[in-house]
């Protein structure tokens, strides 16, 4: 038996008795694995399960997924962020409904063509769903091979990507797809963990050369980041009664066609003499992968609010229970829980 066939045969043996074999989208239809797998993508599993089975609740299939409206989806993925992954399982879900009569095709080069599906989710699908060939590619399978195989080069250059992709493709069993793909992710999350990782327990230790140099936890090297962008938000939370003021955000971006709070421009000369400051609310730092936004809201209430001027086509007065149907970012949810 080869050094690969041992690794894979290993870690096969390992996720039937110490893998994670409960999580809810295991053993399912490739829909409900594509949707596990887009939710999953730089965000932990703990947060996933319960967007996962609210989103699977409403939409059981892929007919009804591509049946709904954009504002039902992003509803149900507010929070999550990432918003043009919803964006894309929507668009796909039309395609597989009108072009594979809801189907997903079983071959790579037609799954990668889908809106939002690269490579390592099509090889999700391909091995989890399928049980075919298909190498999964996420930062747990990659810091498992970077390790094992003691490279030192910075994971995100291009070059080590081909390398360590090349070496995955190596890795693959000649069965059992569906147990080796979910083992190696449950390795690279339960054991080969970024920070103080488990090796004692790990499978495949005897071999690891990253073990074998001391270096596991200097291992998978990264580029030196740059630091994160800043941008000021002020926002106006402004309430009537029993309702508050919601704006859709038209503008390109990752809130794109989102709901938000009106921002200063609505204080107009006209609007401001209507509006009576509440308080201003506690800044909320919200860090995204790329950039780190500064909010600040500021709490106004009115007595008409027919009186204030605003664009009736994008705007809305909605109450608190119906703005959590609604699509929205996680700091709005996160206002109008906490300061209604």
């Amino acid at each position: 038996m080869t050094n690969m066939n041992q690794f894979s045969k290993k870690i096969i043996d390992w996720q039937k008795n110490k893998g994670r074999n409960n999580l809810p989208w295991q053993k399912k239809s490739a829909y409900e694995v594509w949707i596990s797998e887009i939710m999953l993508q730089q965000t932990q599993v703990e947060t996933v399960i319960p967007y996962y089975k609210a989103f699977i609740k409403t939409f059981p299939e892929i007919k009804t997924l591509a049946e709904s409206s954009e504002e039902q989806v992003m509803s149900l993925w507010s929070g999550l962020g990432y918003y043009s992954r919803a964006r894309n399982i929507h668009k796909t879900a039309k395609i597989i409904l009108n072009e594979y009569k809801g189907k997903f095709p079983q071959d790579f080069k037609n799954l990668v063509e889908l809106p939002g599906i690269g490579p390592s989710t099509a090889g999700a699908i391909l091995s989890l769903a399928f049980e075919l060939p298909g190498v999964i590619l996420d930062g747990n399978v990659k810091r498992v091979i970077a390790r094992f195989k003691g490279i030192t080069n910075p994971i995100d250059n291009n070059e080590t990507q081909k390398e360590v992709k090349s070496f995955a493709e190596g890795f693959l069993p000649k069965d059992s797809f569906r147990e080796y793909s979910q083992g190696i992710m449950d390795l690279g999350s339960l054991l080969c963990k970024p920070k103080n990782p488990i090796c004692n327990n790990c499978p495949v230790n005897k071999n690891c050369q990253a073990l074998r140099l001391g270096i596991q936890e200097k291992i998978p090297l990264k580029k030196t980041s740059k630091p994160k962008k800043e941008k000021k938000i002020d926002w106006l939370l402004i309430s009537s009664k029993n309702k508050i003021l919601l704006k859709r955000n038209d503008s390109k971006g990752i809130w794109k066609n989102l709901w938000l709070f009106p921002d200063k421009d609505i204080l107009s000369k006209d609007n401001i003499s209507l509006l009576e400051k509440k308080e201003s609310l506690p800044e909320i730092i919200h860090n995204l992968s790329h950039r780190k936004l500064n909010i600040s809201t500021v709490k106004y209430q009115i007595k008409n609010k027919d009186r204030l001027k605003i664009d009736r086509s994008s705007s809305v007065w909605v109450s608190k229970a119906d703005s959590v149907k609604m699509g929205m970012p996680k700091p709005i949810k996160e206002i109008i829980k906490n300061y209604l």
